[in-house]
């Protein structure tokens, strides 16, 4: 079951990215900067911690900065163990989708919960997401444990 939750949420992830992706309105580093930390499946606050930067920083280059400073990029970028380019090229191999996502091996009733996902607002999609890395990250500690 975890196994579909996790595809579920990669696919959302996907699709939202998309949407991000095709707006006009956030530079290409902050789509690269939010796309790449969440296939990492970090939060902001971590990346901060990572990063020594704040929560705050972070959000704030995830939703209005065009043109961090260097420096700060440069942090980013070592944090994620990236390269800087991956962040401010616009063709970055990081943040490149599939398109072609499997969906065969999911069920109806999950594809209808996916459905159901994309149509909660962005803050309860976000909610969702992090309930359910927390259950992911739980679930793969207790596998290495076993």
């Amino acid at each position: 079951m975890l196994h579909i939750l996790a595809r579920i949420l990669c696919i959302c992830q996907a699709l939202l990215y998309n949407k991000i992706v095709n707006s006009t309105k956030i530079s290409v580093f902050a789509q690269n900067l939010s796309h790449i930390r969440k296939q990492r499946g970090l939060s902001q606050s971590e990346l901060a911690e990572m990063s020594g930067l704040t929560r705050r920083i972070i959000n704030h280059y995830e939703t209005h900065v065009s043109n961090p400073p260097i420096e700060k990029v440069e942090a980013i970028a070592d944090a994620l163990k990236i390269k800087t380019s991956e962040l401010l090229d616009r063709n970055s191999k990081a943040v490149r989708i599939d398109k072609n996502i499997d969906l065969t091996g999911i069920d109806p009733r999950s594809v209808k919960k996916l459905k159901d996902i994309l149509s909660l607002s962005v803050e309860d999609r976000n909610d969702l997401y992090r309930i359910l890395n927390k259950m992911l990250r739980k679930n793969q500690l207790e596998k290495q444990r076993a």
